[in-house]
């Protein structure tokens, strides 16, 4: 059973580290992690390539469309491979998600992620399913556009990239376990830096000295 993962993105350097591009930084570190390189396929609109994870028969694919026709691309590799929709898992940004969280899910709406309305507009279809990465916080309305196609800040890197490298973990529970068991171990994930306990003000004692009668 051949199964798919698509990372959505834009292509091109000056899209390379934005936080729309989640997707495709996933699909990357996956394919680097099992040793597959992609190679252009025009006819698909996508880089793409073939490898096994755990037993498993892959595709990965970052399509070549930019986000808002990510569902041309999508519906060329599942026709031309002839995968079920329940065999691919899109890998793309979600900014009502806080940075340092994913989330798993089984088909749905595109909750305003244009690369999913694409997939679903033109597949006519939404029980693929999908593996979110959190980074939020949404900064809602006109601002959202420039936020979701802005560099991740230096300061934001590093737990960034702690959640792209446990995604890859995350995706090979998808492809031995399925849907639910990845989503019962990795919904709940929070990478963020715990707060540091309050400390109580220590009670002020007077030296012995000091006392009076």
């Amino acid at each position: 059973m051949l199964r798919l993962i698509l990372g959505l993105g834009n292509p091109g350097a000056r899209y390379e580290m934005t936080r729309h591009n989640a997707g495709f930084v996933v699909a990357w570190k996956l394919a680097i992690k099992y040793g597959a390189s992609f190679a252009h396929k025009p006819n698909m609109s996508c880089e793409l390539s073939k490898t096994t994870i755990d037993g498993a028969s892959v595709i990965i694919a970052r399509p070549l469309t930019y986000m808002n026709l990510s569902g041309k691309s999508a519906q060329s590799i599942v026709q031309f491979y002839k995968i079920a929709p329940e065999n691919m898992l899109v890998v793309h940004d979600d900014v009502a998600l806080p940075l340092g969280t994913m989330r798993f899910a089984r088909g749905g709406g595109a909750g305003g992620q244009h690369g999913v309305e694409s997939i679903i507009e033109v597949m006519g279809n939404r029980d693929f399913h999908r593996l979110k990465i959190g980074v939020g916080p949404d900064p809602g309305g006109a601002r959202r556009a420039d936020y979701v196609l802005g560099d991740i800040p230096d300061i934001d890197q590093e737990l960034y990239f702690a959640v792209i490298t446990k995604a890859t973990e995350a995706i090979s529970v998808w492809l031995s376990k399925g849907i639910q068991e990845s989503m019962n171990a990795y919904n709940g994930l929070d990478l963020r830096p715990k707060p540091a306990a309050k400390q109580e003000p220590t009670p002020l004692r007077l030296n012995k000295s000091a006392e009076t009668d």
